[in-house]
């Protein structure tokens, strides 16, 4: 009976705050005062006992409300990050939460700091995911334009336990962004090497042959009297690639062809 009325207590403390953020205020200051009381992960943890699963649920459904009702209204996420932090600091082995909410947190409240501060989060409480790092590296790509993180936040989530092959497919992405083919190509030399799968070794040929066309290309157009030599000079690093090429030289272009 006792943790029955500590569960009402608890609702109805979530209940109060989750009416307060879902009406726009008059004064953004005094709103966020009334926040400074909204309870914290590691509160509401310690008097809820048994219903930790029920107020995480429960949680996450008002978060979720929260950024839908916002999103569709006026867009102000200014408590987004903190409520994700809250959910977390309940449950800390909650992926979706880290994962869906260090995104939303970059892209719609605009604060990549708070995004990859709760991703980081998520890496400490959950070392073994590879979602985890993955979304960081998306996020160091899609958003910050900052490729070399975003490159070695992809290599590390590819090595994780199960990751999926798509991981070295973003790097590999990552890295041609940033203008190094050689280390592009050998990211998907590797991914037609490591497996058997016939999907994945046609897209890796594809994207191999793609890299070299328009790497070669690009040397054509822009080292025109000098560029047999240079893609001669090109070719000699490229000992590791998984299958033979056949170049093709002419006097506007570059035609790149497996053999």
């Amino acid at each position: 009976m006792k943790n029955f009325f500590y569960i009402i207590f608890i609702l109805v403390i979530v209940l109060f705050f989750a009416n307060i953020l879902q009406n726009r205020p008059e004064n953004i200051k005094k709103f966020e005062n009334e926040l400074l009381y909204f309870p914290s992960g590691k509160f509401i943890k310690e008097i809820s006992l048994d219903f930790k699963t029920t107020m995480t649920n429960l949680m996450w459904f008002e978060t979720v409300q929260y950024y839908g009702q916002h999103m569709l209204t006026d867009k102000n996420l200014i408590f987004l990050n903190k409520l994700f932090n809250v959910i977390t600091d309940l449950d800390s082995n909650f992926l979706q939460c880290y994962t869906f909410g260090g995104t939303v947190v970059t892209y719609d409240q605009k604060r990549p700091d708070l995004g990859l501060a709760l991703l980081d989060k998520g890496m400490i409480n959950l070392p073994e995911s590879w979602q985890i790092p993955f979304v960081k590296g998306f996020l160091y790509y899609m958003y910050l334009y900052d490729y070399e993180k975003a490159y070695r936040w992809f290599v590390f989530a590819s090595t994780k336990n199960n990751s999926p092959y798509f991981c070295k497919t973003f790097a590999a992405a990552s890295k041609k962004k940033e203008g190094d083919y050689i280390t592009a190509l050998r990211l998907w030399s590797e991914i037609y090497n490591g497996t058997d799968n016939r999907f994945q070794k046609e897209s890796a040929k594809k994207n191999i042959i793609f890299i070299l066309n328009e790497s070669f290309n690009r040397i054509a157009k822009n080292d025109r009297d000098t560029k047999v030599f240079s893609i001669k000079g090109e070719l000699k690093k490229l000992t590791f690639l998984p299958f033979g090429i056949d170049v093709k030289i002419y006097e506007d272009s570059v035609v790149v062809k497996e053999k």
